[in-house]
């Protein structure tokens, strides 16, 4: 009975060990930046800059579309922003819009150790859209 037990009690420790993980993965691994991703002069510059850059369908024009757009993007270490995603959208053509105006932007890639390297934003835009708005064509 105690070699029973014995047993049961190695099988028990040696099973936990198998389930044991190593998260090695470099895709999994948290990077302290010294410096994160940003935008040329800021936030505030950067909801101007794309504000100006848009412009709405008459649908949103006349609806004057006034809410916040979720959106998550990469910015690689060229700059070049990619990998769009609307969390968080208004219709009314503006996601999509929203979508064309970031691919054109430049941010300032994150910096780990000095070197530039790849970066997630995930950012809370105010959209405003009245009627003095640029109608899109």
């Amino acid at each position: 009975m105690k070699k029973l037990k014995a047993i049961f009690i190695l099988l028990f420790v040696a099973s936990i060990s198998l389930y044991a993980q190593n998260y090695d993965d470099p895709q999994n691994i948290d990077l302290q930046y010294n410096r994160d991703a940003e935008y040329p002069g800021g936030m505030n510059k950067f909801i101007t800059d794309l504000w100006n850059s848009m412009s709405y369908t008459q649908e949103a024009i006349d609806t004057r579309v006034d809410g916040e757009i979720i959106i998550s993007f990469d910015v690689g270490i060229d700059s070049i922003v990619s990998g769009v995603e609307i969390i968080y959208g208004l219709g009314f053509g503006i996601d999509e819009e929203v979508e064309k105006v970031l691919s054109k932007i430049k941010f300032i890639p994150a910096l780990v150790e000095g070197k530039a390297v790849k970066m997630n934003l995930m950012l809370t835009v105010p959209i405003r859209v009245g009627p003095k708005s640029k109608l899109k064509k």
